[in-house]
């Protein structure tokens, strides 16, 4: 592989997996997602070959008029995951016995597990609809994530923060959040009692 080669794999690896969302490949000074992209679609790994892997560039207007057949099409009936017998072989470690105090020291650990009942409940309440909305009609941000919008704000209340607390605490959102926090505090408590 060719160092030409290896610089635009690091370089595209890189600008999508940047830590600072900002500086991420397709967000940087992008104010619609149609330029987020353009930018993807003009970095040199989508537009030029590599001859190693027989790999050609991306003929971005033949897929737009849909003049490209995709490599693979799954099978919307077929099952693509391995069997659940089938997972175990992967383990490297075996002969492992949990006693009594494993199983009390790993219960204490938040395993993140939420109840099919209470997403069904937010689901259907539609609570956070108004959270997942970030393009007005016209398809600008909305004044809520525009960083110029912000600082405005900001000089306006005599505040400079605008780090995740205070966005919550000026979105009106905060007593919402600990609403659910203690519903979820309440529902999990109640299950430990059972277990």
């Amino acid at each position: 592989m060719s160092v030409h080669v290896k610089f635009i794999y690091k370089l595209i690896c890189s600008g999508l997996l940047h830590k600072e969302p900002s500086f991420r490949l397709g967000c940087r000074r992008v104010s619609r997602p149609e330029e987020g992209a353009e930018e993807i679609r003009a970095h040199p790994f989508f537009n030029t070959a590599d001859n190693n892997t027989n790999r050609e560039p991306v003929p971005w207007k033949k897929m737009e008029a849909g003049k490209v057949t995709p490599p693979f099409c799954p099978d919307p009936r077929a099952v693509y995951a391995k069997d659940v017998l089938d997972i175990e072989q992967f383990s490297t470690v075996k002969g492992v016995r949990l006693d009594a105090n494993d199983t009390q020291f790993y219960g204490k650990f938040n395993t993140g597990c939420v109840s099919i009942p209470w997403q069904n409940e937010m689901i259907e309440t539609e609570c956070f609809q108004e959270l997942n909305v970030f393009f007005e009609e016209d398809g600008s941000l909305v004044p809520s994530l525009r960083s110029d919008v912000q600082m405005q704000l900001d000089k306006k209340n005599g505040s400079s923060s605008t780090g995740f607390f205070s966005r919550l605490f000026k979105r009106k959102v905060f007593i919402l959040f600990l609403s659910f926090y203690f519903r979820i505090l309440y529902i999990s408590s109640f299950i430990y009692c059972f277990l």
